[in-house]
């Protein structure tokens, strides 16, 4: 049997700002959106931000995940096409996404590997994807960091009902294997 060797991608880490999170979703950070949403308590103390686009299907979930430091080879991609997924770091630890921007509209089933994107977020500061952005579990840099991770129920349960890594595509979860599909991996130059 003849095997193809795995490609290794490198893939330079950028900082995240709110233009270049455009492609993949929104910045989430020290600062309110769209601030005036005319709620009339507290005008004088508190500046209100526009709702958070958060959709999911079925019931939401909200849990955190401790995330330990180290940069793994990224083998995996997903995507939601019923759920904006958001993750905030919570303390003051950075974290990193690998993306690629959603093409469920162009009717693809892979991510274009052009466009694959490793995005170092700030303490505090957090993403909201866009239906369908291609992405990894965040990483952690040099400290651990405390996520916090809203995602629907039927992702969560299709995720942990898995008995070991694998590619699924069940509920609104659909991960592929960047080796068995495409022959590569990614490698963050950080």
């Amino acid at each position: 049997m003849n095997t193809s060797p795995i490609k290794t991608i490198i893939i330079p880490v950028i900082d995240a700002n709110s233009e270049n999170i455009q492609p993949y979703g929104y910045l989430l950070g020290d600062d309110v959106s769209k601030p005036g949403l005319g709620i009339p308590f507290y005008q004088e103390r508190v500046i209100e931000g526009e709702n958070i686009d958060f959709t999911y299907r079925g019931t939401a979930t909200f849990r955190t995940a401790k995330i330990l430091p180290g940069y793994p080879a990224i083998m995996w991609l997903e995507r939601h096409l019923y759920m904006t997924q958001m993750f905030i770091a919570l303390g003051q630890s950075p974290f990193i996404m690998v993306m690629a921007p959603p093409n469920q509209n162009k009717n693809e089933d892979l991510p274009d590997l052009s466009e694959v994107k490793a995005i170092r977020f700030p303490p505090g500061h957090g993403l909201l994807l866009h239906l369908g952005t291609w992405h990894d579990f965040p990483i952690a840099c040099e400290e651990p960091v405390v996520i916090l991770t809203a995602n629907s129920d039927e992702v969560v349960t299709a995720l942990s009902q898995m008995q070991e890594p694998g590619e699924m595509n069940q509920g609104d979860v659909y991960k592929i294997s960047l080796p068995k599909r495409l022959g590569c991996e990614f490698e963050l130059d950080v």
